[in-house]
């Protein structure tokens, strides 16, 4: 949740997968009080929906018909103005050694499936207090570089 003076504004999450029944468990597993969910089936709307207003945090699955999860990590953390976002990449793909495999290299997070509220819940505290740092440091860069201005004349 961001508050700024006596708004307070929901963390918007935007979760993109294929399947209506991850979009239902995930929506009922976060809490209504904190975050707002947009949903996605595909890539294609994901990014649709990041041109039209840009979520805090991204939660996608790895495998989905058309565009993967990957591709769709690989454009959100190769453009400058979304790169920041912190992305959650829920999987089943696993290696032999039982760790999680992110192709993309690029996801902050991974969730393996079967999802467990506990899991989805640490993980997406985590990318909130991720989401906290990454704008901070945003303001102290924007902040240092207004101070540093000088005018000549």
């Amino acid at each position: 949740m961001i508050t700024s003076g006596k708004e307070t504004k929901l963390t918007l999450v935007l979760l993109v997968d294929d399947d209506q029944f991850i979009h239902e468990m995930v929506a009922s597993m976060i809490d209504d009080a904190k975050y707002s969910v947009v949903s996605a089936m595909n890539a294609a709307e994901a990014l649709k929906i990041m041109a039209q207003e840009t979520p805090d945090i991204i939660i996608t699955d790895a495998l989905m018909p058309g565009e993967s999860g990957y591709s769709l990590i690989h454009k959100i953390k190769t453009n400058p103005a979304t790169a920041q976002i912190p992305v959650i990449l829920i999987t089943i793909l696993e290696e032999p050694n039982g760790s999680v495999m992110d192709g993309s290299g690029m996801a902050d997070f991974r969730v393996s499936k079967p999802l467990y509220l506990s899991d989805l819940t640490s993980v997406l505290e985590e990318a909130h207090s991720l989401m906290e740092q990454r704008r901070e440091v945003c303001i102290d860069i924007v902040t240092n570089e207004v101070e540093t201005v000088t005018v000549v004349f």
